[in-house]
């Protein structure tokens, strides 16, 4: 199912479809500021098993999967960090980055990494703020990587013929160029850039 909305003003009834289906445990494509994603609920240990088959992270993968939550204290319930890392994740949040973080016990044991972390987003973009919201639970998520035809463009009706088969619902907000978020490591005292991409460097 393709449900078409609007980027800066989806409606909540036309998420409806999206949200029953993530309550099943089940894996959708939605939109957000860095391009499109899988998604399924913190919650469902059969969607976070989807998940990862969809992205290839295995339990014992150095990656950490990444969730998305609407506000700061979300944060520190699901990852450690001090005073220092949490004066700059106020200062950059909401925008497009992923925090790295020590998980904690909040976390599922399913979506933590071999290291015990996990990624977390708060992102500007009213979909997933939406979605978080009418899920009343964060949400587990994982970019759709390019296909190889239109590497620079991702089309939700690409996406439906790729992956329709593999998610109950793709959230259509039109085509999107993806542009990654910016990766920073989180731990001890210090700050690790991981990955440079759209958020500016603290």
């Amino acid at each position: 199912m393709r449900l078409r909305i609007h980027p800066e003003r989806p409606a909540p009834r036309k998420l409806g479809p999206a949200i029953d289906a993530l309550r099943r445990g089940n894996v959708i494509i939605y939109p957000t500021d860095t391009g499109y994603a899988f998604g399924c609920a913190m919650s469902s240990n059969k969607g976070i098993a989807a998940l990862r088959k969809l992205k290839g992270i295995h339990e014992k993968h150095h990656k950490p999967l990444t969730m998305l939550v609407n506000e700061l204290s979300q944060i520190g319930r699901y990852g450690h960090m001090g005073n220092r890392h949490f004066r700059v994740v106020r200062r950059l949040l909401p925008g497009p980055y992923t925090m790295i973080l020590p998980a904690t016990q909040d976390i599922p044991r399913g979506m933590r990494n071999r290291n015990h972390e996990v990624g977390l987003r708060m992102p500007d973009y009213p979909v997933c703020n939406m979605l978080v919201d009418l899920l009343e639970e964060p949400l587990l998520t994982g970019s759709v990587t390019p296909g190889e035809e239109d590497p620079d463009l991702e089309d939700p009706e690409d996406l439906e013929r790729l992956h329709g088969n593999a998610v109950s619902v793709i959230v259509d907000a039109g085509p999107l160029w993806p542009e990654p978020s910016t990766v920073l490591r989180l731990f001890d005292d210090e700050i690790e850039v991981l990955r440079e991409g759209q958020g500016a460097l603290p």
